[in-house]
Order: C-alpha cells, then structure tokens, then sequence
C-alpha cells in the first residue's frame, strides 16, 4: 500500500531547512514518496493550533525548493489556499 506523510516545514526553531531535509530523506528512503507539506513551521507552546493555522508566515518558497531537489517525489502544497485564484497563483510559482 501506498504511504502518504503530512508534515510541516518545521517545529518551533528549528531550522527549517535542515529539519525537512533530512526528515523527507529518511522518510524518503523508507519508501515514502508523497508528501504533503504544510508550508508553516508549527509553534507547539504559545499558539492554539487554530493559530498554528494561521499566525506562522507561510513559506512557500521552501515547499518548491524541497520539490527541485527532489524531482522524484510527489510534493503537495498544504497551507493558505483559500480560493482558486490563490491556487492557481501557486500552481504557476511552482513551474517557474
């Protein structure tokens, strides 16, 4: 069966980067290759998660950077996409 992960860009100060870096490579090489990524960082002490959902600044220049380097995987933006226009806006970002 297939393994779909959601996850977020990050959690609280991590350095985003290097924390989904090497949880998508080790996710990655246990034979995931769908992911939905939340393009916020989750704060865990300080936000409801209703802000979780709304107060992190969305970084959607992470989730495509993720997707370049990994050309093989399924990448899915998940995060501030509330009508088809701003869909539309992220689809044609995601091909440039």
């Amino acid at each position: 069966a297939e393994v779909t992960v959601k996850c977020r860009i990050g959690v609280d100060e991590q350095d985003e980067d290097a924390a989904l870096a090497a949880f998508v490579e080790q996710v990655a090489a246990a034979g995931c290759t769908r992911f939905i990524v939340h393009a916020r960082k989750a704060w865990l002490q300080g936000l409801s998660p209703k802000e979780n959902r709304e107060v992190p600044p969305l970084n959607y220049a992470r989730v495509y950077r993720l997707k370049r380097e990994h050309p093989q995987l399924v990448v899915v933006i998940n995060g501030g996409i509330g009508n088809s226009l701003r869909c539309t806006s992220i689809c044609v970002m995601s091909m440039a």
